[in-house]
């Protein structure tokens, strides 16, 4: 009984996880690293939120993708990319973090920006401050 019950479930699990897309994103060592939040977070947005409340996000465009982490380090991945920033030197950043589950809702295991830049001798993402 347990076996056939097993075999039934089989489908249902994997059409779950066909159902969330891996993310794919840049390896982290593209982004500088961020600190990690010491608390847990009840949701991806709240997360997302998080991070973006700290940014000046004001006039921007912003993406969220938030799906499966293909690196194997967490269970979950954000991507939030913002752009069309009022500024001569920066136009857009990205934020990669990467949340495991926690029995209190989700842990951030890892988190990077990118800058977006609009001048310098390599215009387009940089790990570093725009120049």
């Amino acid at each position: 009984m347990k076996r056939a019950f097993a075999i039934l479930l089989a489908p249902l699990a994997l059409a779950a996880c066909a159902t969330t897309p891996v993310i794919d994103a840049p390896p982290a060592s593209a982004y500088t690293p961020l600190s990690i939040p010491d608390r847990a977070f009840q949701s991806e947005e709240q997360v997302a939120d998080f991070y973006l409340n700290r940014a000046n996000t004001d006039d921007a465009e912003i993406t969220r993708e938030i799906g499966r982490d293909g690196s194997g380090l967490g269970s979950r991945m954000i991507l939030v990319t913002t752009d069309g920033y009022r500024d001569d030197s920066v136009i857009g950043e990205q934020w990669r973090i990467v949340l495991g589950e926690a029995d209190d809702g989700y842990r951030v295991l890892q988190a990077g920006i990118r800058y977006n830049c609009a001048r310098g001798a390599n215009p387009g993402w940089s790990r570093n401050l725009c120049p």
